[in-house]
């Protein structure tokens, strides 16, 4: 999660390992562009265990 100020907007990202970003946005206020970026990354975990949740589900049932 990355935050840069940039003529008077704030950027923000979220980027994978490798530093790919999967999830970016400019806000007004480093406010804004701190919870924006904390619920991406958020979202994004959740996600990702929810899918790992149903496959194993899916394992569990054959």
């Amino acid at each position: 999660m990355t935050l840069a100020r940039k003529w008077g907007r704030w950027s923000w990202s979220v980027c994978d390992s490798t530093g790919k970003v999967i999830v970016a946005g400019r806000e007004k206020s480093r406010t804004a562009a701190r919870y924006k970026a904390a619920r991406a990354l958020f979202e994004l975990l959740l996600t990702i265990g929810l899918c790992d949740f149903q496959d194993t589900k899916r394992s569990e049932r054959r």
